[in-house]
């Protein structure tokens, strides 16, 4: 072999090499970011809110030839132990007291027909449950409300899908008022949950959040 055919010989085969180093290089790099965007990806999976995920349900019951005499509306909101504890305490210093300080319209009760609830009379129509938090200052208690509002469209709710933080309607009007504490113990959930169930024409609405649960009853007249 003579000098010309050496170079060229090693001159394919550097450029052999590097075409070779080009494909493995590139693999590598492909592979790396593969890897990467499926870490970025199970990163962004985590960072999910939850909160934005809630979705409207509804529990109802027919009573006698009322259909859906008793319905709730509520939002799925997932269990928050500690935020659900500034409520509970009315103190809230974690976040500048927004917890402890502000009214919780959990759920939408709608009524076909009129019922009794804690010795006052409730007209057919709309009601926010709402939810206040124990007040250490008076010694009150946590409260659960029900005021009747109208809704800004027919069949509408207050409720907003993904907003866990919804404000009570402006023209909201206390008609029945109780204090209340959640029983613990009951079997974890991850959302709220609420059941209805009738006796006769007493209906109990159970409302199970975590590990807590409240029961409330209203006959329907």
């Amino acid at each position: 072999m003579n000098m010309l055919q050496t170079r060229r010989t090693l001159a394919r085969a550097a450029a052999f090499a590097f075409a070779a180093g080009l494909l493995v290089g590139g693999a590598v790099m492909l592979f790396a970011g593969q890897d990467a965007f499926a870490q970025e990806a199970m990163a962004q999976e985590k960072k999910v809110d939850k909160r934005k995920l809630t979705t409207i349900q509804t529990a109802s019951v027919d009573v006698g030839n009322t259909k859906h005499a008793v319905e709730v509306r509520y939002l799925d909101l997932p269990w928050g132990k500690a935020t659900f504890g500034y409520i509970e305490t009315g103190v809230d210093p974690r976040n500048g007291q927004y917890y402890a300080k502000r009214t919780w319209p959990i759920a939408h009760l709608r009524l076909a027909a009129p019922a009794k609830y804690q010795g006052k009379t409730l007209a057919p129509g709309d009601y926010a449950m709402i939810i206040t938090p124990k007040n250490p200052e008076t010694k009150a208690g946590m409260k659960l409300s029900l005021a009747s509002f109208k809704p800004a469209e027919a069949n509408g709710t207050f409720l907003v899908p993904g907003n866990v933080f919804v404000e009570t309607p402006k023209d909201a009007a206390v008609v029945a008022e109780k204090e209340i504490a959640f029983a613990e113990g009951a079997p974890l959930v991850e959302q709220l949950s609420i059941w209805t169930g009738k006796e006769g024409k007493t209906v109990s609405i159970k409302i199970h959040y975590g590990d807590r649960t409240l029961t409330e009853k209203l006959t329907l007249q």
